[in-house]
């Protein structure tokens, strides 16, 4: 069960311990609390939400954080235990085997998650998913399609959550005015997820499979080198 969070009429901040990974350096750490606003300040101005700042105790960067109010007393504010992340550490993946183009597109639609611009998000994770057509061909948009549909199989995707990640994806372009789906903070996370299982399957797994496959017709030698996006390994027979 998760511990209340509240300020004490001392400026006391009464919290769980806060940690995961920096979105400035990439480690897993604590992080430690340096400042929050004053009680008397608080209870004066009674906002809905409270930031506070933390310290990556690995960096020393300032992370923030912030709080909804749950409820006002005479000698502690309440707030929800779980605080909003207002800065997500930055997405990885392998683009080093994709296509140019491909790998272009989706930094950018990382980058939109990463900043929690979740319609620019759709609209970029949109331009992936046609970027990969341009380059596989438009009659790979089936077996696209089916990866997304094994995706939500093997993760035990929600239906309402799958409506919302197929009409992204596949529909057709949205009518004059009416924009895409809006997406929750559970279905973007879905759909980043779902993409980079969508180019893993497309593009890493080939490109590593073939490297592997050269490797053991020719080991040692610099045929086990990276092979360019869209190559193709042939078997040897010997």
């Amino acid at each position: 069960m998760t511990s209340p969070a509240f300020l004490d009429s001392q400026n006391r901040l009464h919290r769980e311990a806060v940690g995961g990974e920096c979105p400035h350096c990439g480690s897993t750490v604590h992080f430690s609390v340096m400042a929050c606003p004053g009680f008397a300040r608080l209870q004066a101005t009674r906002p809905e939400r409270v930031g506070v700042v933390l310290q990556c105790d690995a960096c020393q960067a300032p992370v923030f954080l912030r709080y909804r109010v749950r409820a006002w007393h005479p000698q502690r504010i309440d707030f929800h235990p779980q605080p909003e992340h207002l800065e997500r550490a930055p997405e990885h993946f392998s683009h080093a085997c994709l296509p140019e183009r491909v790998a272009q597109v989706f930094r950018e639609t990382l980058a939109c998650y990463s900043a929690g611009f979740y319609q620019a998000f759709a609209l970029m994770s949109r331009a992936t998913l046609q970027a990969v057509l341009d380059d596989l061909g438009e009659r790979s948009r089936l077996r696209l399609f089916d990866q997304v549909a094994e995706v939500r199989t093997l993760a035990g995707i929600d239906d309402a959550t799958f409506d919302v990640i197929r009409r992204v994806l596949f529909e057709g372009e949205a009518p004059r005015g009416q924009p895409l789906p809006p997406l929750g903070n559970l279905q973007a996370a879905v759909l980043v997820e779902t993409l980079k299982d969508l180019l893993y399957q497309c593009y890493v797994r080939r490109t590593r499979l073939q490297q592997a496959l050269r490797l053991r017709q020719f080991p040692g030698s610099e045929a086990g080198a990276a092979l360019p996006p869209g190559s193709t390994a042939r078997l040897v027979e010997g």
